[in-house]
Protein backbone atom coordinates (compact mmCIF):
# COMPACT_ATOMS: atom_id res chain seq x y z
CA UNK A 1 0.00 0.00 0.00
CA UNK A 2 2.80 2.40 0.93
CA UNK A 3 4.58 1.54 -2.31
CA UNK A 4 1.42 2.33 -4.31
CA UNK A 5 1.00 5.69 -2.55
CA UNK A 6 4.66 6.53 -3.19
CA UNK A 7 4.27 5.57 -6.85
CA UNK A 8 1.16 7.74 -7.28
CA UNK A 9 2.90 10.66 -5.55
CA UNK A 10 5.82 10.30 -7.95
CA UNK A 11 3.46 10.35 -10.94
CA UNK A 12 1.78 13.51 -9.65
CA UNK A 13 5.17 15.18 -9.11
CA UNK A 14 6.37 14.21 -12.59
CA UNK A 15 3.15 15.51 -14.14
CA UNK A 16 3.47 18.83 -12.29
CA UNK A 17 7.12 19.14 -13.33
CA UNK A 18 6.29 18.40 -16.95
CA UNK A 19 3.52 21.01 -16.91
CA UNK A 20 5.91 23.64 -15.53
CA UNK A 21 8.54 22.77 -18.13
CA UNK A 22 5.96 22.91 -20.91
CA UNK A 23 5.50 26.60 -20.19
CA UNK A 24 9.16 27.30 -21.06
CA UNK A 25 9.76 28.28 -24.66
CA UNK A 26 12.67 29.21 -26.91
CA UNK A 27 13.46 32.90 -27.57
CA UNK A 28 12.30 32.52 -31.18
CA UNK A 29 8.85 31.51 -29.92
CA UNK A 30 8.53 34.16 -27.22
CA UNK A 31 6.36 37.23 -27.66
CA UNK A 32 8.53 39.18 -25.22
CA UNK A 33 12.34 39.47 -25.26
CA UNK A 34 14.79 41.04 -22.81
CA UNK A 35 18.20 42.64 -23.20
CA UNK A 36 18.55 44.51 -19.93
CA UNK A 37 21.45 46.63 -18.61
CA UNK A 38 24.00 44.71 -16.50
CA UNK A 39 22.32 41.45 -17.56
CA UNK A 40 23.19 41.38 -21.26
CA UNK A 41 25.54 38.41 -20.89
CA UNK A 42 22.85 36.15 -19.40
CA UNK A 43 20.15 34.15 -21.18
CA UNK A 44 16.64 35.02 -20.01
CA UNK A 45 14.01 32.41 -19.25
CA UNK A 46 10.93 32.67 -21.45
CA UNK A 47 7.53 31.20 -20.65
CA UNK A 48 4.12 31.19 -22.30
CA UNK A 49 1.13 30.91 -19.97
CA UNK A 50 -1.48 31.09 -22.73
CA UNK A 51 -4.98 32.47 -22.28
CA UNK A 52 -6.76 32.89 -18.97
CA UNK A 53 -9.94 30.96 -18.16
CA UNK A 54 -12.13 33.63 -19.78
CA UNK A 55 -9.96 33.73 -22.93
CA UNK A 56 -9.70 37.50 -22.48
CA UNK A 57 -5.98 37.93 -21.73
CA UNK A 58 -2.93 36.05 -22.97
CA UNK A 59 0.24 36.13 -20.84
CA UNK A 60 3.93 35.70 -21.67
CA UNK A 61 6.86 36.01 -19.26
CA UNK A 62 10.56 36.81 -19.45
CA UNK A 63 13.00 36.79 -16.55
CA UNK A 64 16.74 37.03 -16.02
CA UNK A 65 18.83 37.23 -12.85
CA UNK A 66 22.45 37.04 -11.83
CA UNK A 67 22.34 34.26 -9.27
CA UNK A 68 19.61 33.75 -6.71
CA UNK A 69 19.90 37.25 -5.28
CA UNK A 70 17.79 40.38 -5.36
CA UNK A 71 20.25 42.72 -7.14
CA UNK A 72 20.79 42.25 -10.88
CA UNK A 73 17.35 40.97 -11.74
CA UNK A 74 14.60 41.74 -14.28
CA UNK A 75 11.24 39.98 -14.47
CA UNK A 76 8.60 41.08 -16.95
CA UNK A 77 5.11 40.02 -18.00
CA UNK A 78 3.53 40.77 -21.36
CA UNK A 79 -0.24 40.58 -21.36
CA UNK A 80 -2.43 41.12 -24.39
CA UNK A 81 -6.19 41.28 -24.50
CA UNK A 82 -8.36 39.49 -27.02
CA UNK A 83 -9.51 41.49 -30.08
CA UNK A 84 -12.03 44.25 -29.35
CA UNK A 85 -10.94 44.33 -25.69
CA UNK A 86 -8.86 47.10 -24.12
CA UNK A 87 -7.31 48.11 -20.80
CA UNK A 88 -9.53 50.37 -18.70
CA UNK A 89 -7.44 50.29 -15.52
CA UNK A 90 -3.76 50.28 -14.66
CA UNK A 91 -1.84 48.05 -12.27
CA UNK A 92 -1.54 48.93 -8.58
CA UNK A 93 2.28 48.45 -8.52
CA UNK A 94 2.17 48.16 -4.73
CA UNK A 95 3.87 45.74 -2.33
CA UNK A 96 1.00 43.25 -2.51
CA UNK A 97 1.15 43.19 -6.31
CA UNK A 98 4.92 42.67 -6.31
CA UNK A 99 4.70 39.81 -3.82
CA UNK A 100 1.85 38.08 -5.62
CA UNK A 101 3.18 38.56 -9.15
CA UNK A 102 6.77 37.48 -8.50
CA UNK A 103 7.18 34.42 -6.24
CA UNK A 104 10.83 35.37 -5.60
CA UNK A 105 9.58 38.25 -3.42
CA UNK A 106 6.72 36.35 -1.74
CA UNK A 107 8.63 35.58 1.47
CA UNK A 108 10.51 38.89 1.56
CA UNK A 109 9.44 42.24 3.00
CA UNK A 110 8.72 44.68 0.19
CA UNK A 111 8.62 48.38 1.12
CA UNK A 112 7.39 50.85 -1.49
CA UNK A 113 9.39 54.06 -1.09
CA UNK A 114 7.88 56.01 -3.97
CA UNK A 115 4.37 55.01 -5.11
CA UNK A 116 3.38 55.01 -8.76
CA UNK A 117 1.41 57.98 -10.09
CA UNK A 118 -2.35 57.57 -10.60
CA UNK A 119 -3.42 55.03 -13.17
CA UNK A 120 -3.60 56.37 -16.70
CA UNK A 121 -0.24 57.28 -18.27
CA UNK A 122 1.44 54.82 -20.59
CA UNK A 123 4.63 54.66 -18.48
CA UNK A 124 4.42 54.39 -14.69
CA UNK A 125 6.96 53.34 -12.07
CA UNK A 126 7.04 52.72 -8.33
CA UNK A 127 10.28 52.45 -6.38
CA UNK A 128 10.65 49.84 -3.67
CA UNK A 129 13.27 48.30 -1.40
CA UNK A 130 13.85 44.68 -0.40
CA UNK A 131 16.65 43.72 1.98
CA UNK A 132 18.51 47.00 1.24
CA UNK A 133 18.23 46.48 -2.53
CA UNK A 134 16.65 49.43 -4.35
CA UNK A 135 14.37 48.36 -7.18
CA UNK A 136 11.46 49.53 -9.29
CA UNK A 137 8.15 48.13 -10.42
CA UNK A 138 6.84 49.46 -13.70
CA UNK A 139 4.02 49.42 -16.19
CA UNK A 140 3.88 50.26 -19.88
CA UNK A 141 0.21 50.10 -20.73
CA UNK A 142 -2.39 51.97 -22.73
CA UNK A 143 -5.44 52.79 -20.62
CA UNK A 144 -8.44 53.77 -22.68
CA UNK A 145 -12.22 53.79 -22.76
CA UNK A 146 -12.23 53.42 -26.53
CA UNK A 147 -14.99 50.98 -27.45
CA UNK A 148 -13.76 50.64 -31.02
CA UNK A 149 -11.10 48.20 -32.21
CA UNK A 150 -7.85 48.81 -30.30
CA UNK A 151 -4.61 48.15 -32.18
CA UNK A 152 -2.34 45.27 -31.03
CA UNK A 153 -0.08 47.86 -29.38
CA UNK A 154 -2.99 49.33 -27.44
CA UNK A 155 -4.06 45.88 -26.29
CA UNK A 156 -0.64 45.04 -24.84
CA UNK A 157 0.47 45.61 -21.27
CA UNK A 158 4.06 45.26 -20.04
CA UNK A 159 4.57 45.08 -16.28
CA UNK A 160 7.58 44.01 -14.28
CA UNK A 161 10.36 44.70 -11.82
CA UNK A 162 14.02 45.61 -12.17
CA UNK A 163 16.73 45.58 -9.51
CA UNK A 164 20.16 46.92 -10.54
CA UNK A 165 23.43 45.48 -9.23
CA UNK A 166 24.62 46.60 -5.81
CA UNK A 167 26.22 50.06 -5.86
CA UNK A 168 24.48 50.98 -9.13
CA UNK A 169 22.11 53.95 -8.84
CA UNK A 170 18.65 53.47 -10.30
CA UNK A 171 18.46 56.92 -11.87
CA UNK A 172 16.37 58.18 -14.78
CA UNK A 173 19.03 57.26 -17.34
CA UNK A 174 19.14 53.64 -16.14
CA UNK A 175 15.35 53.42 -16.04
CA UNK A 176 15.26 54.55 -19.68
CA UNK A 177 17.76 51.81 -20.58
CA UNK A 178 15.62 49.24 -18.76
CA UNK A 179 12.56 50.22 -20.79
CA UNK A 180 14.57 50.24 -24.02
CA UNK A 181 15.70 46.68 -23.24
CA UNK A 182 12.17 45.24 -23.42
CA UNK A 183 11.04 43.99 -26.83
CA UNK A 184 7.76 42.53 -28.05
CA UNK A 185 6.55 40.86 -31.20
CA UNK A 186 3.88 42.77 -33.04
CA UNK A 187 2.52 41.54 -36.35
CA UNK A 188 5.44 39.14 -36.76
CA UNK A 189 8.23 41.66 -36.13
CA UNK A 190 10.33 42.58 -33.11
CA UNK A 191 9.73 46.07 -31.74
CA UNK A 192 10.58 47.90 -28.55
CA UNK A 193 7.82 47.94 -25.97
CA UNK A 194 8.59 51.60 -25.27
CA UNK A 195 7.28 53.97 -27.90
CA UNK A 196 9.32 56.72 -29.53
CA UNK A 197 12.77 55.09 -29.32
CA UNK A 198 14.72 55.85 -32.50
CA UNK A 199 17.31 53.08 -32.23
CA UNK A 200 17.81 49.91 -34.27
CA UNK A 201 16.88 46.55 -32.83
CA UNK A 202 20.07 44.91 -31.42
CA UNK A 203 21.43 42.36 -33.92
CA UNK A 204 21.61 39.59 -31.30
CA UNK A 205 17.82 39.67 -31.09
CA UNK A 206 17.45 39.43 -34.85
CA UNK A 207 19.63 36.37 -35.32
CA UNK A 208 17.46 33.60 -36.68
CA UNK A 209 14.65 36.08 -37.26
CA UNK A 210 13.29 37.25 -40.57
CA UNK A 211 13.69 41.00 -40.24
CA UNK A 212 10.71 42.90 -41.55
CA UNK A 213 10.47 46.60 -42.21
Amino acid sequence: MHALIAFLAMLILLAATAEAQDKRIAPKDSRILLLEPYLEDLSPTYQDFGWNARASVETAYAGVARGNSIPSRAQVYLRQTAPLMYWRLGTTLDAAWISSSFPFFKSRTVVVTSPAPPQGPFVRIARFEVENAKCMAFELRHVTNDTGAPTPEERQSVTGIYCPPANVVLDDALIQRVFEGIFVRRDGRIERALRGVDKPIPPQLLRGEQQQG
